[in-house]
C-alpha cells in the first residue's frame, strides 16, 4: 500500500495517536540533539572551534524515525485504548 493510501485509510484516532507520538518523539529528538551538543562541546577543547548548530532537517531526521519506532511498538495499543475510551 502506498503512503498516501495508508494515510487516507486511517481514522481520526489513528491521526491523533500519530500526532501525540510525534510530539513525544520531537521532545526525544530535542534531548538527543542537546546531548550530542554537550558531547561535542566536551570533546572540543579549542576555544576557536565553531559552535555546534542543528538545522530543522536534522531535527526531523531524528524525530521521524523515533516516531516510526514508537508507533510500531505502542501505536496499536494506544489506538485501541483511545477507541475504547471515545
Amino acid at each position: 500500500m502506498k503512503f498516501g493510501h495508508w494515510l487516507n485509510s486511517l481514522t481520526w484516532v489513528d491521526h491523533l495517536v500519530i500526532l501525540l507520538l510525534f510530539a513525544l518523539c520531537s521532545w526525544f529528538a530535542h534531548l538527543t540533539m542537546k546531548g550530542f551538543r554537550l558531547l561535542v562541546e566536551k570533546t572540543q577543547h579549542s576555544p576557536y572551534a565553531e559552535e555546534f548548530r542543528t538545522s530543522p532537517f536534522v531535527f526531523f531526521a531524528v524525530a521521524i524515525p523515533y516516531t516510526i519506532i514508537l508507533y510500531r511498538l505502542i501505536g496499536i495499543y494506544l489506538t485501541e485504548m483511545l477507541k475504547s475510551t471515545f
